[in-house]
């Protein structure tokens, strides 16, 4: 069963993991790109049709461009 963990502004969009699973990111612009970090301070490169293998808990993306106006759709999908 696909979740939707968050969708919005992708610069500094906030989401939280909840079990083991696979965490894929969808922008609004092919141009979107950056990083996500986790709480433990792990950092992945995240860009259009991202797959990520993350830690359970709370994640930040960040755009490394901030002033683009892009929109994410965050979605896990449960191991």
């Amino acid at each position: 069963m696909v979740e939707t963990l968050y969708e919005g502004s992708a610069h500094n969009a906030t989401f939280y993991r909840p079990s083991a699973g696979i965490v894929r990111f969808a922008f609004s612009d092919l141009r979107a790109s950056g990083y996500v970090r986790s709480r433990d301070g792990s950092l992945a490169r995240v860009q259009p049709g991202a797959r990520l293998f993350r830690s359970i808990g709370a994640h930040v993306l960040t755009l490394y461009d901030p002033n683009l106006m892009a929109c994410v759709s965050i979605v896990f999908t449960p191991d």
